[in-house]
């Protein structure tokens, strides 16, 4: 882990690959999900063999990342994807986003630098509303597990994510930008994701232009308990850059 210091963030990330390669990916957690678990950590191993130098983050405000929790939203986290993209010359970008980490990846893609998105189980609207009855001292309190979280831990981190997160993401339309973006798509969706039905996603997927690719994988939203899976979403992957990423490097 390293401290990256950008405009704006200290960003905390795991870097894998040949940091001097011609193209870099960079991986983005789900809500106060972190760069440490197993998921990631596979997906970097993959793409590094595949000639991309990655970048795997914490959040601002989140796990290693220093900072307030105030500065982990929509707004901030897209900001500190921007920055980072030029923190490392503009070289052509691969993003790669689980859940809101996927929105993340939509929104940004409007960066003339990124050239393909990755977005597993990803979340194509704003983030749901709270229960009332759930809020603190107006923030919604809310647990992770530990790294490397392949298994759900007795032990957690908790989070109070401010209100102010949910009224920031209804400032922006993930899907809109992703329909917008003409560069490589790889698609990934749980047939059991219990946020946006598989359904929803494959009609999504049927109004995109190509380049675009499809999986379908069997388990819940947190694809990381699940072994199979990841190996599944690692092997599209490769297939993936090797089929579409050339076109653009």
């Amino acid at each position: 882990m390293k401290l990256l210091k950008t405009q704006s963030f200290e960003i905390a990330v795991n870097n894998t690959g040949d940091e001097r390669a011609s193209r870099i990916a960079i991986l983005l957690p789900g809500r106060l999900d972190t760069k440490d678990y197993i998921n990631f950590v596979s997906h970097a191993e993959i793409l590094a063999k595949k000639g991309f130098f990655v970048v795997a983050i914490d959040p601002p405000g989140t796990w290693d990342s220093p900072g307030d929790i105030n500065d982990y939203s929509t707004s901030m986290y897209m900001r500190a994807v921007n920055e980072l993209i030029d923190y490392f010359g503009n070289r052509p970008t691969l993003l790669l986003g689980h859940s809101r980490g996927g929105a993340v990846a939509m929104l940004a893609s409007f960066n003339p630098s990124v050239v393909g998105v990755v977005l597993i189980n990803a979340a194509y609207g704003y983030p749901s509303p709270p229960d009332p009855k759930l809020i603190e001292n107006n923030a919604l309190p809310e647990y992770r597990d530990i790294p490397p979280g392949n298994v759900r831990t007795v032990e957690k981190r908790r989070f109070d994510l401010p209100l102010a997160y949910f009224e920031d993401g209804t400032k922006h339309d993930p899907a809109s930008a992703l329909a917008n973006f003409r560069g490589a798509k790889l698609l990934v969706h749980a047939t059991r994701d219990e946020f946006t039905p598989l359904d929803e996603v494959k009609e999504i997927f049927s109004t995109l232009s190509e380049p675009k690719m499809f999986l379908e994988i069997d388990c819940y939203h947190d694809y990381r308990l699940y072994p199979n899976e990841i190996e599944s979403v690692n092997n599209s992957l490769e297939h993936f850059v090797d089929k579409f990423m050339p076109v653009y490097f």
